[in-house]
């Protein structure tokens, strides 16, 4: 386990001229350390922010401080990645939403708007639905948790031998360590980005980074070989609070149409927004679009 202090700090730790912070903290939980980020001094409505597959705090850092100056802003580490412990447990949905609502209970201390991305959104709809009394609002942004439907883009021989091959004893861990090499970590967000030139030195290695923990690759591979169980089960009116589904609209790999699915299946009150030109994680990609987007319908939707 990495000590805290390893950590890198976060970007955003000086005072601008309405005079708010963003700082580095950790709580123990009961699988050990998780990082997070908030900012002071609060005012508004608490946002946490929940990052997806192989990411962490960091992916939000471009929409950070457009929130931070509304509401107060939360950002964290799931177990296993970021910088938060390598649990000794099986990662599962209900791992990471028992995360969520012991951080929620502890540091937030009031419900918050959740705002979940790809498999964190996975997770975020799982808290959401496990814990009702800690949730205001859920924001799911291009969310992971349903089976592949009719009309998805076809994964490619290759991305379909890589995956038997990750999921064979031996081969797995072999490949994992080829896959989770710099080269590797820049391909995989090509392709997950719309706007390519999005995808930087800084952030393939931002992404890298944690990789290099002990027990890291085994733990992102355990994921990988059992992406089935972490399918939502979740039935209309499971999830009774408001409910955004905002989505890149050029994301090849959970196209638009994902979205008007999980409303069908999961959500039926939600609404639905698209950002142009944006892929997989529009936060990073077309950030002022996603700000603007997430801050109107939380106001939208303010708590009277």
């Amino acid at each position: 386990m990495m000590s805290p202090t390893a950590a890198p700090s976060p970007a955003g730790t000086e005072t601008d001229v309405i005079r708010y912070t963003i700082t580095q903290q950790w709580l123990n939980g009961s699988h050990g350390p998780m990082r997070y980020w908030s900012s002071t001094p609060h005012h508004g409505q608490p946002i946490l922010l929940i990052h997806g597959y192989g990411a962490m705090i960091e992916h939000w850092r471009r929409v950070m401080r457009p929130i931070a100056r509304h509401h107060t802003m939360y950002a964290l580490d799931m177990y296993g990645f970021g910088y938060s412990t390598v649990p000794r447990v099986a990662p599962s949905k209900y791992l990471w939403a028992d995360q969520i609502a012991t951080f929620v209970r502890t540091v937030v201390q009031q419900p918050v708007i959740i705002v979940g991305h790809s498999m964190g959104g996975m997770a975020s709809a799982q808290f959401a639905r496990d814990y009702p009394d800690l949730v205001q609002r859920l924001v799911l942004v291009n969310n992971t948790g349903l089976m592949p439907q009719e009309g998805a883009t076809p994964s490619s021989p290759t991305d379909r031998l890589l995956f038997q091959m990750i999921r064979a004893p031996l081969m797995g861990e072999m490949l994992a360590g080829v896959l989770t090499q710099p080269w590797s970590v820049r391909n995989n967000l090509l392709r997950a980005y719309h706007r390519k030139e999005m995808v930087t030195d800084e952030l393939v290695q931002t992404f890298y980074a944690p990789l290099r923990r002990p027990g890291a690759i085994p733990f992102y591979l355990s994921v990988s070989r059992n992406f089935q169980s972490f399918l939502l089960d979740i039935q209309p009116g499971e999830i009774q609070v408001p409910t955004l589904l905002l989505w890149g609209a050029e994301d090849w790999s959970l196209p638009p149409s994902f979205a008007t699915t999980y409303r069908e299946q999961m959500v039926p009150q939600a609404d639905i927004q698209f950002i142009p030109e944006s892929g997989h994680c529009p936060f990073d990609e077309t950030p002022e679009a996603f700000y603007q987007a997430l801050l109107s319908w939380v106001d939208q939707h303010a708590t009277i």
